[in-house]
């Protein structure tokens, strides 16, 4: 027993610190994902007309749309930092026209591509700071690094909150106080979840 109480205690300070870094982060953007009216900065809009590039203007659009889509997908991320991590396009054959929507966590941004024009319009929407934090806590519009990072820190508070009741409940002088804290606080958990219903 006192080989897993030294275990224990080694988990819980060693999760600590990056358990309190979460809860600190996921605290503020929890409240104000709760309050929408409060006023987190101005989106702003942006509307931009580009030229494409002659190596891009060249390609048969029509015999390989999926290479053409994915050049210009390349040119805009690497000379306008036109980028998102969800991309959804769309081809309009009729007009002919390529619709690209790319999602990020900071920005919005709708591409039409006109390839007998050899032009593109961008269309961008900019987040402000507190907003795109409140999409990073809602793991909209994500990388996989912070889908991952998310799930550890789930991780990390479990393993925190475990050894912390282990360590409350294993020491024999606030045993009793622990329990009354911990059942006042679980019946006062469960009284508003059933009133939530």
């Amino acid at each position: 027993m006192p080989q897993l109480n030294r275990w224990v205690r080694w988990l819980h300070v060693y999760s600590a610190v990056p358990v309190l870094l979460s809860m600190v982060f996921f605290a503020v953007t929890g409240f104000f994902l709760n309050h929408p009216e409060i006023s987190l900065g101005d989106t702003r809009s942006q509307q931009l007309e580009v030229q494409l590039p002659d190596e891009i203007i060249e390609l048969d659009w029509q015999e390989n749309p999926t290479l053409y889509s994915l050049r210009v997908l390349t040119w805009l991320d690497e000379v306008h930092a036109v980028r998102g991590v969800r991309i959804e396009l769309e081809w309009e054959e009729d007009e002919p026209l390529l619709m690209l929507v790319l999602e990020g966590p900071n920005a919005s941004r709708s591409v039409e591509v006109y390839p007998d024009e050899g032009r593109a319009e961008v269309f961008s929407l900019t987040l402000p700071l507190m907003q795109m934090l409140n999409n990073v806590h809602r793991v909209k519009s994500v990388s996989e690094a912070w889908r991952w990072l998310s799930d550890l820190s789930a991780v990390l508070m479990l393993i925190f909150c475990l050894t912390g009741f282990w360590l409350l409940f294993m020491n024999r002088l606030q045993r009793v106080s622990t329990i009354s804290w911990v059942s006042v606080g679980s019946a006062v958990f469960v009284l508003i979840i059933y009133l939530m219903h």
